[in-house]
């Protein structure tokens, strides 16, 4: 960590988080691995078993069979590739969550196939009941239904009812996709779904490394094609370095319940001194680091800006789109776009979250925001 890191209140780990010493260590002794994994001599049986140990670290962090887990460049890539599965095994229509990230909607627009937006109510919890009443018409001419759902959304945090969705649709005899990329070390992962997408960076891992699960009586076709490793289903060279950072992550997952108490507390003090403010999905299951708030007469981005000037890294939303300007996704499908006109802001703490970080942000907040800073209760 170099001494400008140090020097700065990072409050951004929903976006990603701190690479963690010992998964360093486990990529820079991976690097010294030469082999393919794929090769049989001793040099490419020494990093094939890299990656095998790493499989069967994130299979045990997923609470799945580390057999059924392909290793992939990331959520993005894991959630596409479900998507081209169902596609490809004749699903002709899906359907979507609404607080879904963006890499499932904009799988099933790119590879053109119909989707419907599955509904959020005001608190941004995915609507069940328009899910059950609308498998319970399912037009066969659709094929087998498809479902994604996201197990927390990003921005706001809120918890999705996972367990009633992966019902509602394998009752209807559909396939379920849930993004558990938030999930992972903040939630229990006790998902029984179709297809499981988690990536390594929000865990202390590397970026650029993920996985998906895919049950085995669900349908499955490569989205990379090539020379057939991950037995066939998903080919290129394997990142071993990244692949075993990223099981020495899932060995070393730290669960984030301790940062709810903190972020808590952050969020009192914040209705306290901004007495307009809108916290989103606030009375609902949360991830326990995550707040998602607006202050109704400034903008998201300028305050976003003004934090970093002041050292404080905090994010305006979804980091693959937060330097876009634009509505919240989240807040949109919520209705309450007329609560946050000028944007949000996401706080998200990490597994080093402590009490002076709350101090420097509201430090560097009533300073920006000229407001008299009141003292903070211990």
């Amino acid at each position: 960590m170099t001494d400008e890191m140090i020097d700065r209140c990072y409050l951004d780990h929903n976006a990603t988080t701190f690479v963690w010493p010992d998964v360093m260590d486990a990529v820079h002794d991976a690097m010294l691995v030469h082999g393919n994994p794929t090769a049989q001599h001793r040099d490419g049986r020494s990093a094939n078993n890299l990656v095998s140990k790493a499989r069967e670290a994130v299979g045990l962090a997923m609470g799945v069979c580390a057999q059924d887990v392909i290793f992939t460049s990331g959520g993005t890539e894991s959630d596409n590739a479900a998507i081209y599965s169902a596609i490809r095994a004749g699903c002709k229509r899906l359907l979507i969550s609404a607080m879904d990230h963006p890499a499932t909607l904009n799988a099933a627009e790119n590879f053109g196939v119909e989707y419907e937006v599955i509904p959020a109510n005001l608190h941004g919890q995915t609507d069940m009941k328009w899910l059950k009443e609308r498998l319970a018409r399912w037009d066969k001419v659709d094929g087998r239904p498809f479902v994604s759902i996201v197990a927390a959304n990003s921005e706001t945090g809120v918890i999705q009812d996972t367990e009633t969705a992966t019902n509602i649709v394998q009752d209807a005899g559909g396939l379920i996709l849930i993004d558990a990329v938030q999930a992972l070390g903040k939630i229990p992962m006790t998902f029984l779904a179709d297809y499981i997408a988690v990536t390594g960076h929000k865990i202390g891992g590397p970026k650029g490394v993920g996985a998906l699960y895919v049950a085995p009586d669900a349908p499955f076709t490569p989205l990379l094609s090539g020379g057939g490793q991950e037995r066939r289903r998903r080919s290129g060279t394997h990142n071993v370095p990244g692949i075993a950072g990223f099981g020495k992550a899932c060995e070393s997952l730290i669960n984030l319940e301790h940062t709810r108490e903190l972020r808590d507390g952050f969020e009192s003090f914040l209705k306290e001194i901004e007495p307009k403010v809108t916290i989103f999905g606030e009375g609902v299951p949360r991830l326990p680091n995550t707040s998602f708030f607006s202050v109704p007469d400034a903008s998201s981005m300028t305050l976003m800006m003004a934090l970093d000037l002041e050292g404080v890294s905090v994010s305006t939303g979804t980091a693959c789109s937060s330097g876009k300007i634009g509505a919240s996704r989240a807040i949109t499908a919520m209705g309450r776009s007329d609560e946050a006109p000028k944007g949000a802001i996401r706080v998200s703490f990490g597994d080093n979250a402590m009490l002076n970080h709350v101090e420097e942000f509201f430090t560097a907040w009533t300073k920006i925001r000229k407001i008299k800073f009141p003292e903070i209760a211990a």
